[in-house]
């Protein structure tokens, strides 16, 4: 035998696991309608320095992306770039509810490939409540949403390749899967989910006897130079804007391994707090509770097909990768939601009551969640405090934020000389703040300095920047858990926030 020959797992009984044929239909337009509603939101942290990023990359600057740094894919950072030049944070909010409808018909299509029509529509169900959900992100647009669809289109592709007839299309398919393996990659660096499947599936089904050796070749070179045509034609556009290539690779992985360092070393106390609400965060939304009918049908099934096992090796591959990001953000869960929506629509359409039962319980959390979060006060400190800074500065006027929180920055409007905007990278390559205090003490110094209640910092020697801001700055305003500091010698207005630091009730400040 030269090829998988099976088709689609054994199909329920239509009475028992296929739902309305416009299931897809709504399952699309349910999370794209609540993204729309709040699409006016403020940006989110990575929003908003990804942004700024993306704005001012168009040639060679003082660090690797332009005149910043940031420990990402030039992928993602093209993407950033393109939504600032069709408007900003709405065209990027409008590409997010693009993903998450590929998301869901990428989750419906592929289970459907394994498990029939029902899989689909109980994938499409689960992707769409997931997808909702504000304990996974909510509205924010981050890396993890936006590779989500290349990964599905990826296992669809590396399916078709496995169960082609002929050779040539087999290829065919496993050249598009690597372009769209290595297109997740480069739009996150961990998120090689994909490139995974497409391994295991080739791997298990020439083990199994399901591919002859020279057919599993052929797939395996057909994915090669798939990704090595895709990842050539990114480093084109990257070296073209003036990014260097060894840069680029230093920043996606050693970068990671040098920064996991420093949190082991200084951030485990906040670490683990963030592992923990990271663990609640996984039960309250219902993706850790889909894994248990997963697990449970895998086991006591004893499913043979290839395809199948490559699926749950990619899901393992999945929560490994958001275990080891160190920093247990909750987006990182969204890296799972299309493995977990296609197996759970698999097993709730073969017999998996338990697994429909968690899908809709998982409805039901998205939808109590998003209410929730639609009466909530729709600011935000760091806007506000960034839109009073706009307010009050000039042109030429610039800003650096003490540590990360680089969505003021952008509301700022202004730029900042110092070319880290996330705290990570500052206590990883600039723990002793040699760089930000040439940049206080030099002719580029910035306008505005802002700092949280007190400058210090876990894994930061801040003494020297304490002493220079103490010698060549003042305080202008303590708002919203923000201190505004203003370089001596520069006349400007206090800055003032206007409706409240969350978008609502009065302006609280802190203690002087």
């Amino acid at each position: 035998m030269t090829v998988l020959d099976a088709g689609p797992l054994r199909a329920p009984r239509q009475s028992l696991g296929l739902l309305p044929t416009w299931t897809l239909a709504v399952s699309v337009a349910v999370p794209v309608l609540a993204r729309l509603a709040l699409i006016a939101r403020p940006p989110r942290p990575d929003e908003g320095g990804f942004l700024l990023v993306g704005a001012q990359w168009s040639g060679a600057g003082r660090s690797l992306y332009g005149d910043y740094w940031v420990d990402r894919p030039p992928l993602l950072i093209t993407i950033f770039r393109t939504a600032s030049s069709l408007g900003g944070l709405t065209a990027l909010r409008l590409i997010g509810c693009l993903a998450v409808a590929l998301v869901v018909i990428g989750s419906a299509r592929v289970a459907g490939l394994l498990g029939g029509p029902a899989a689909a529509r109980w994938a499409a169900v689960a992707a769409a409540a997931l997808c909702l959900s504000p304990w996974l992100g909510g509205y924010e647009v981050d890396g993890e949403l936006l590779a989500a669809p290349l990964v599905l289109a990826g296992i669809a592709a590396g399916i078709h390749a496995v169960r082609a007839d002929r050779e040539r299309p087999a290829v065919a398919w496993a050249a598009i899967a690597g372009v769209c393996g290595i297109g997740a990659v480069l739009v996150k660096q961990n998120i090689a989910d994909a490139a995974v499947f497409g391994v295991l599936a080739v791997a298990i089904s020439w083990w199994c006897g399901r591919l002859t050796a020279r057919r599993s070749a052929a797939i395996a070179a057909g994915g090669v130079a798939g990704a090595l045509a895709a990842a050539l034609v990114v480093a084109g556009w990257t070296s073209w804007h003036g990014t260097s290539l060894t840069g680029v690779l230093d920043a996606m992985y050693p970068f990671r391994l040098r920064a996991g360092k420093v949190l082991a070393e200084g951030g485990r106390q906040h670490s683990t707090a963030r592992l923990i609400s990271l663990v609640g965060v996984a039960l309250s939304s219902g993706i850790a509770l889909l894994l248990l009918p997963i697990v449970g049908d895998t086991v006591l099934r004893r499913r043979r097909d290839p395809l199948w096992w490559a699926l749950i090796g990619t899901m393992v591959f999945a929560g490994v990768s958001v275990l080891l990001g160190g920093t247990y953000w909750h987006h990182y869960l969204v890296e799972l939601v299309a493995p977990v929506s296609v197996a759970a629509g698999v097993v709730a359409a073969r017999h998996g009551r338990v697994a429909r039962v968690l899908i809709a319980y998982a409805v039901v959390a998205a939808m109590v969640g998003w209410g929730m979060g639609l009466t909530a006060p729709p600011g935000d400190s760091a806007q506000s405090v960034g839109s009073a800074i706009a307010a009050a500065a000039k042109p030429g006027d610039t800003i650096v934020n003490a540590w990360g929180g680089a969505n003021l920055t952008y509301a700022s409007g202004l730029p900042s000389p110092y070319v880290h905007l996330w705290s990570l990278p500052v206590k990883t390559l600039d723990p002793h703040l040699a760089q930000l205090d040439t940049i206080l003490t030099g002719p580029s110094a910035p306008t505005w300095f802002v700092t949280r209640r007190h400058l210090r910092s876990w894994g930061l020697d801040t003494s020297g920047t304490r002493a220079i801001l103490s010698r060549d700055y003042h305080r202008v305003g303590a708002v919203c858990g923000r201190r505004i500091y203003l370089r001596d010698g520069i006349d400007r207005p206090a800055p003032r926030v206007v409706g409240g630091c969350h978008g609502s009730g009065g302006l609280r400040r802190v203690a002087p």
